[in-house]
């Protein structure tokens, strides 16, 4: 009988094929207009030098991508490599879609191949998914295409848009748009939020869709903006005064803000209120539509304020406790930014092209949506009670460190049945190519001189 760890090494072993088969890679390639005749340029090991080829915090010069394509490559079918000429050329718009169906098609396999399941109050849900975005900023050169929105100087700027799935613990859905393009107009609401609980931040917040999401049987949980215009209906718990209860026995319902002036400054008040939803544009003669949700107030004795959080999750099944704990969901995808920007160098890019930015920006998220997948096949291997200590965070960073570990396994895999001296003719011109390429530098000889 076979043991357990026995069949998560098969499964390790079928990774690649799954993730990084040389075949597939080059079946979308050919599909998006990326290769029209295989010669020289492999595009499976440009894909492993794009994801594997920066370790932790390097940002290496393209001409250093090239030549670490170059040492990766030792196909023998060709006496010389591909110019530096011609690959540069490579980097275009075909390039760019290529990567951004390749991701696609990663986050797809993510989502459709996970078994995990939410659990405790959560598991009523299908799915928690989270939506957020995070600006990359970019070279001035790029502000005439790119403008920068939230800065006075010729700033560029693009913005990642990102639907992360609790369930599945990945990326669902990933859109790249300038940076002045508003959140709210990604948030997509259709029959597909049945039974999902949605959590957005207030760049999201609107009240018509939380009205769609409701009307489509979804959940969602979200910050109420200050500034907005409700009033109390009723206080499913709390204690009220009494110069508060009778008003609103009389039907005269106070202002949500109001309500909040004259309560005690303490505890949790759980309250239904009424919204207006404008039915139209601005100037349409259409009656505005009356909304009732749920509006929880948390008192914060440190920062002397009360925290709003608006939903449509009944009281009867979720207290105000769960809500602000479902909330807490969001922090998954402040993870994922932040992995992103710092293990996976998106913070800043200095790259003057588009085309560059975007094959960069794609190449990162794919090296992400494949580190989280090994993610997972390696927790298989960890006992349950010590899975706690294999952060997401701690991995990204550790994943980073031991890039160019894989991009050496990777090329024995290939290329194992190579001699040995023969790599080490490859590695020897490798580095003599290198050093002349730094001829503008110092040599050694002269910035050393003895006496």
């Amino acid at each position: 009988m076979q043991s357990p760890l026995q069949s998560i090494q098969e499964n390790l072993g079928t990774w690649h094929d799954q993730l990084l088969s040389c075949d597939f890679i080059l079946e979308i390639a050919r599909e998006t207009g990326f290769v029209k005749r295989f010669r020289k340029l492999d595009p499976a090991y440009l894909v492993y030098i794009l994801i594997f080829g920066n370790s932790s915090h390097i940002r290496p010069t393209f001409e250093e991508i090239y030549w670490r394509y170059v040492d990766f490559d030792d196909n023998p079918k060709f006496s010389y490599s591909i110019s530096i000429q011609s690959f540069k050329k490579r980097f275009d718009q075909n390039m760019v879609n290529f990567l951004s169906k390749l991701l696609n098609h990663y986050i797809d396999m993510m989502i459709s191949e996970c078994p995990a399941r939410l659990k405790s109050y959560a598991a009523r849900f299908k799915d928690i998914l989270i939506q957020d975005s995070s600006i990359i900023r970019l070279s001035q050169k790029l502000a005439g295409e790119f403008p920068a929105a939230r800065t006075r100087n010729n700033g560029a700027g693009l913005k990642i848009h990102a639907v992360y799935s609790a369930c599945a613990h990945s990326v669902k859905t990933i859109e790249i748009t300038g940076e002045r393009i508003h959140d709210s107009r990604m948030l997509r609401i259709g029959p597909a939020v049945k039974n999902i609980l949605l959590l957005n931040d207030l760049g999201y917040y609107s009240l018509k869709s939380f009205a769609r999401i409701k009307e489509y049987g979804g959940y969602f949980v979200s910050r109420l903006k200050t500034n907005a215009k409700t009033n109390v209906i009723s206080v499913v718990s709390g204690k009220v005064p009494r110069r508060i209860k009778q008003p609103m026995q009389d039907k005269n319902y106070p202002e949500l803000w109001d309500f909040l002036e004259k309560v005690p400054k303490r505890g949790i008040y759980d309250l239904e209120c009424s919204f207006e939803i404008q039915n139209g544009q601005k100037r349409s003669n259409k009656p505005p539509v009356e909304e009732f949700f749920r509006v929880i107030c948390f008192w914060n004795e440190k920062t002397g304020l009360w925290h709003t959080y608006l939903t449509n999750l009944s009281a009867e099944h979720f207290t105000p406790d769960e809500v602000y704990q479902l909330y807490k969901y969001r922090w998954l995808i402040e993870l994922l930014f932040k992995e992103l920007k710092a293990d996976y160098d998106l913070g800043k890019l200095l790259i003057g092209s588009s085309a560059l930015a975007y094959i960069h920006i794609f190449a990162m998220l794919i090296r992400m949506i494949v580190s989280r997948n090994l993610y997972s096949w390696i927790l298989l291997t960890v006992e349950p009670d010590k899975r706690e200590k294999y952060g997401p965070l701690l991995w990204s960073k550790v994943f980073a460190e031991k890039c160019h570990e894989f991009l050496s396994i990777l090329n024995q895999w290939i290329f194992g049945k190579g001699e040995v001296y023969e790599r080490w003719d490859k590695l020897e011109k490798s580095l003599r190519q290198l050093a002349k390429s730094r001829h503008k530098k110092p040599r050694l000889s002269q910035a050393y001189t003895t006496q």
